[in-house]
């Protein structure tokens, strides 16, 4: 196995959390020193609601939503009432429907999280930003007046079914029927507030069409730090190999000098990404043009590349259900790449950024390396 490629572990949590797939696929933990990285796979295919009202003490939560069937982003219908806000009984709703990120800033109230028409799944992508040591919840004290509660991410809770065990969130004790999640409900919809604060934390994802060939499904989405200059610390794009192609074919291999990049791929459909998958893809990834390996993608997983490695191009051999391909890069700084030529007989390292390359290639694009 390669050092570069790794394989997603089934994470069984989720097991007895109704209305959710299991197993979650999901990577946490970078390996590269120095670099955070994590997301994943949340799937929700029963009406009903996600976590009650809090606040992270120290992190942005992101949130992504879209549908499961990630081959055609803008076919899935979906319906989530998003609450968020500066008070717990006051929130804001924003609702969403069609594929959009969303960012909580440090400190804002925000859940429940209100699937209200699940369609085939909503899946939601999730990462933190910053450090946080544990949430805050809202509480009545004896005299009915509100407050608050600051419970450490470390906090020892005794299991509803047996007082005698830790709770490990194992969801054998939710029971969100139809009665009970409307009336849970209720509250949010009746102390709404319709301030719209926090409109510019709600992002839509745009189509893009691109120029990467028939091989990869058009429509496509690309988040950029642009969408949000000021609240997104990580770039990204959202593909779907549906032939077999190589991305990247006929060039150089290339280095991204100070970026790490990550790189997903996984089924298609997000509530079974396992069993979706039926590809063999090959990708060059080393330490320098002359020492690389071909790493081979036959099972889904994410292939991890360190700042000051080289990769080339992404070769899907056999395609026999669509792959769902995802370039993260973890932050928004213009990038600049490297690549080796040869002149007066020596091989040499030639530096580009944004301003320099003026014909962007088939890589250039899927990787963004050229801001749009």
């Amino acid at each position: 196995m390669s050092k570069f490629f790794h394989p997603f572990e089934p994470n069984m949590t989720k097991l007895y959390w109704e209305g959710y797939t299991s197993p979650r696929m999901e990577y946490f933990g970078s390996g590269i020193p120095g670099v955070e990285f994590g997301s994943g796979f949340l799937v929700a295919i029963k009406h009903g609601f996600m976590d009650i009202p809090h606040i992270h003490d120290g992190a942005d939560n992101f949130f992504l939503f879209c549908g499961t069937h990630l081959d055609r982003l803008w076919d899935d219908e979906f319906e989530v009432d998003l609450f968020m806000g500066d008070s717990a009984q006051h929130m804001e709703m924003y609702k969403i429907t069609k594929p959009t990120l969303v960012r909580i800033p440090a400190g804002v109230w925000h859940c429940p999280v209100y699937y209200k028409n699940c369609g085939d799944g909503i899946n939601n992508f999730m990462w933190y930003k910053g450090n946080s040591t544990g949430r805050v919840y809202p509480k009545v004290d004896e005299n009915g007046e509100p407050g608050i509660f600051y419970e450490k991410d470390n906090w020892v809770h005794p299991c509803k079914l047996d007082p005698e065990r830790h709770c490990v969130y194992c969801g054998k004790c939710f029971n969100q029927t139809e009665e009970y999640v409307n009336e849970y409900m209720k509250p949010f919809f009746e102390g709404m507030s319709n301030e719209h604060k926090y409109a510019d934390c709600i992002v839509e994802l745009k189509p893009d069409y691109h120029t990467l060939g028939d091989g990869v499904a058009s429509p496509r989405a690309v988040v950029k730090h642009s969408d949000m200059p000021y609240l997104l610390d990580r770039e990204f794009s959202f593909n779907a190999i549906v032939k077999p192609c190589t991305l990247g074919g006929g060039e150089a291999p290339v280095c991204n000098g100070h970026e790490a990049e990550f790189i997903w791929f996984s089924g298609a459909d997000a509530a079974d990404p396992w069993n979706s998958f039926d590809a063999e893809l090959e990708m060059q990834v080393g330490e320098d043009p002359e020492h690389m390996e071909t790493v081979v993608i036959d099972k889904p997983g994410i292939v991890t590349i360190a700042p000051g490695q080289w990769r080339g191009a992404i070769t899907a051999k056999r395609v026999g259900k669509p792959v769902f391909l995802q370039p993260w890069y973890m932050s928004g700084k213009d990038r600049y790449r490297l690549t080796q030529k040869e002149a007066d007989g020596k091989k040499v390292c030639v530096f580009d950024d944004a301003s320099t390359i003026t014909e962007p290639t088939q890589s250039d694009e899927l990787y963004m390396f050229l801001k749009k």
